[in-house]
């Protein structure tokens, strides 16, 4: 009997040695779970752009978000539809992001945007839209209000509307020699006829004469530079829209040939041969709207997200082009530009 008993483990012993496995096996497990986590579907991002230059934005995006933690091909994957400025292909493009079942849909601009929420709203369950750049969205009737969206969107109002005054005054600011401006525009582009009225307000007080020329096809362009250059026009002023900034570069072409200056609206177009511009780059638009994106990815309700003005708008002068156009841009004026292009 004796030694069975010595052979025995004492209870206590035992329930103190079972303890402290339970708390070594806990430690282990938390231990092995930090170095292998459990595997996680990567967050799926549909983007619809109308056209190759607002790639920027969604190269801009795309890097914000990595500097966030969120990496291509890791823990976030894109689906990108681009219409390659046909603009009747956009619903259907928008269909195949939506077959996708993205955690977010990403517009890379009022076209896309309008065309996405078109097809969301009658979803039951819509995905959250992010736009990267649009014109006072609330009066297009992209969100309710832009404090608070109200729906499933929300992003980054670019400004655009507002700005067309400043760009005409800078323009005359820069040459104030120059006595008649033409205004390049397309119909079609909401606060067409608001942004007329502003910019013949702004006319009458500089002492120019203002004249406003449409395009809204290519076989347009030939035909209304042969009226700016009938009418003497000095200067040249662009309207944001979808149809000018994807012929920005022809338009420049036909300017320089009459040596016109022409007055942009992206840094981009500084870049194509405008002689300045005043606006929001492509690149920042994708940068800071994926501020949104990424809160939205971490479950903040989009309706709640304030829509966001431009964190920076900048003031390009291209050098060359004036050097082209023979002519010398006021020095005072030209020292507050943000970006100069110049051969030096």
């Amino acid at each position: 009997m004796n030694g069975q008993r010595k052979g025995r483990m004492p209870m206590k012993k035992m329930i103190a040695l079972l303890c402290s496995a339970m708390v070594i096996a806990f430690l282990l497990y938390g231990h092995f779970s930090e170095l292998s986590p459990t595997p996680k579907q990567p967050y799926k991002v549909g983007v619809l752009v109308a056209n190759d230059l607002r790639l920027v934005k969604v190269d801009g995006l795309k890097a914000r978000l990595r500097e966030m933690g969120l990496i291509e091909g890791e823990n976030i994957v894109f689906h990108i539809e681009n219409g390659e400025s046909d603009l009747t292909d956009l619903t259907e493009l928008g269909k195949k992001l939506l077959l996708g079942k993205p955690d977010i849909l990403v517009a890379s601009g009022a076209v896309e945007a309008l065309s996405l929420k078109e097809l969301t709203s009658a979803l039951e369950s819509p995905p959250p839209v992010v736009f990267m750049g649009t014109l006072s969205p609330s009066v297009i009737g992209l969100v309710e209000d832009t404090l608070r969206p109200g729906n499933h969107l929300t992003g980054l109002n670019n400004y655009h509307y507002e700005l067309t005054p400043k760009r005409f005054e800078l323009l005359h600011r820069l040459l104030p020699e120059i006595k008649k401006v033409a205004i390049l525009g397309d119909t079609r582009v909401p606060f067409f006829e608001q942004t007329q009225a502003g910019l013949y307000q702004a006319s009458q007080k500089m002492g120019i004469e203002l004249s406003t020329y449409t395009l809204t096809d290519v076989q347009e362009i030939q035909e209304v530079f042969r009226k700016i250059q009938e009418a003497e026009e000095e200067g040249i002023v662009l309207l944001p829209g979808f149809f000018l900034e994807s012929h920005t570069e022809e338009i420049v072409q036909y300017a320089l040939a009459f040596k016109i200056p022409v007055f942009g609206v992206y840094p981009q177009d500084t870049m194509a041969g405008c002689l300045a511009s005043y606006g929001m780059s492509n690149w920042n638009q994708g940068t800071q709207s994926a501020n949104m994106v990424y809160k939205i990815l971490q479950g903040q309700n989009p309706g709640k997200i304030p829509v966001e003005t431009p964190d920076r708008i900048i003031f390009s002068v291209n050098l060359q082009t004036a050097e082209q156009l023979g002519i010398t841009p006021s020095q005072a004026v030209l020292s507050l530009a943000d970006e100069v292009i110049d051969d030096e």
